[in-house]
């Protein structure tokens, strides 16, 4: 026979007080596991859209990222009988030489704190090998003209960065340049830049080199081939398609999620404690009525799961709480500090249903770890002593 649900509901209005305190508890918890998965969800999606199977970087060996990286015209040159690079309508192969150098321009918001963003110079090339990039607003900057084009995140979240502003680049933030176009990417990590004519870019900066280069093969396969041959004796230099490239950069969101979890088991032991305790002290203020419920014919196991159901009532009730406190934050754009590139990447948190099995996997275990001993104090409770003694 089974204790009917509605005891347990009601036993846990007898003690409002604990049973608020335990439900916020964690609740707490489960809303900092979702806001922390969040961060780490919506960097990698943003990574993820970035880059083609079809597009191979080129870096300078040794060199982690394009910030990183110097190579010299002579080495970007031998690039040019790389095999199995796609060609334009004129026969020229499909090979963009970029400048990747980085600016401080101010967040938006009252405390207008600075962020480091990337800054691109590009020639005619990168935008047929970098298909995502599309202008959405404007129109193209002029080669040698002091203008730039902003990817739609980088707008969206920096000063003065809407068509018709103005961001001072150069070594000293000297060089003026006017925003005349915004581009989206794709959702991709691109949409977090500044494009301008690479001559403009190596002028104000004073860089006669270039980052990387990124080259459009014919097809996939032709990829390994030349990866192959870029490494090899002909050329020097490392080269990974753009999707390794891109697939390397969320190294920092494994490592976030790793550091979260183990903050999370720690607040979730601490979570389940407070179950613990709480059904300790339901237990030892219910010695009778669960003597009573012995009496009248309710077994050991009935006793258990009803306990144990109890405290999950606590722990998937403040589950879905915290899942929905969490909600206030999905969909909010933020940024963050690369320590591979030193530049930052504009991203949106996610709540996504894989965050959700997550936090309620979580409530779950706390529910049993911290209902389970207190459910097998209740059924050892011996009949007769609990009724002599009430």
């Amino acid at each position: 026979m089974t204790i009917p649900l509605s005891y347990n509901v009601r036993n846990l209005f007898v003690r409002k007080l604990s049973t608020s305190l335990t439900f916020t508890v964690v609740t707490v918890v489960v809303a900092v596991l979702c806001i922390l998965l969040s961060f780490a969800a919506g960097i990698r999606e943003s990574l993820k859209a970035s880059g083609s199977p079809l597009n191979v970087l080129v870096l300078k060996t040794g060199a982690t990222a394009e910030s990183t990286s110097i190579i010299d015209p002579d080495e970007a040159n031998r690039l040019v009988q790389t095999p199995g690079v796609a060609v334009d309508a004129a026969g020229r192969p499909l090979i963009s030489q970029e400048l990747c150098v980085q600016t401080s321009i101010p967040r938006r918001g009252p405390d207008a704190t600075p962020a480091n963003v990337a800054v691109r110079g590009v020639d005619e090339a990168a935008f047929k090998v970098h298909t995502e990039v599309r202008l959405i607003e404007g129109r193209m900057f002029e080669h040698g003209q002091p203008e730039v084009i902003v990817g739609k995140q980088a707008r969206d979240r920096y000063q003065n960065l809407e068509v018709g502003g103005e961001v001072l680049l150069g070594r000293s933030g000297s060089r003026l340049f006017k925003v005349v176009g915004v581009f989206e990417a794709a959702g991709g990590a691109l949409e977090s830049e500044l494009w301008a004519g690479r001559s403009s870019i190596s002028d104000a900066f004073d860089r006669r080199f270039v980052s990387s280069a990124a080259l459009r093969m014919a097809d996939g396969r032709a990829a390994i081939e030349a990866i192959r041959y870029i490494k090899g004796p002909s050329v020097r230099l490392n080269a990974k398609t753009e999707t390794d490239y891109y697939e390397d950069l969320t190294s920092k969101t494994r490592e976030i999620v790793m550091l979260t979890t183990i903050l999370i088991t720690i607040m979730g032991i601490g979570a389940a404690f407070a179950v613990a305790n709480t059904m300790f002290a339901s237990v030892d203020s219910r010695r009778r009525e669960i003597a009573m419920l012995r009496t009248i014919g309710f077994a050991r196991r009935s006793i258990i799961l009803s306990f144990i159901f109890e405290s999950l009532l606590i722990c998937v009730s403040a589950c879905l709480v915290g899942v929905g406190a969490s909600m206030f934050v999905n969909g909010s754009r933020q940024d963050f500090l690369s320590d591979t590139t030193w530049t930052v990447l504009a991203y949106e948190l996610r709540v996504t249903p894989e965050i959700f099995v997550s936090a309620l996997v979580l409530s779950t275990a706390v529910g049993l770890v911290g209902g389970l001993a207190p459910a097998l104090k209740a059924s050892r409770i011996r009949i007769l002593d609990a009724l002599r003694k009430a």
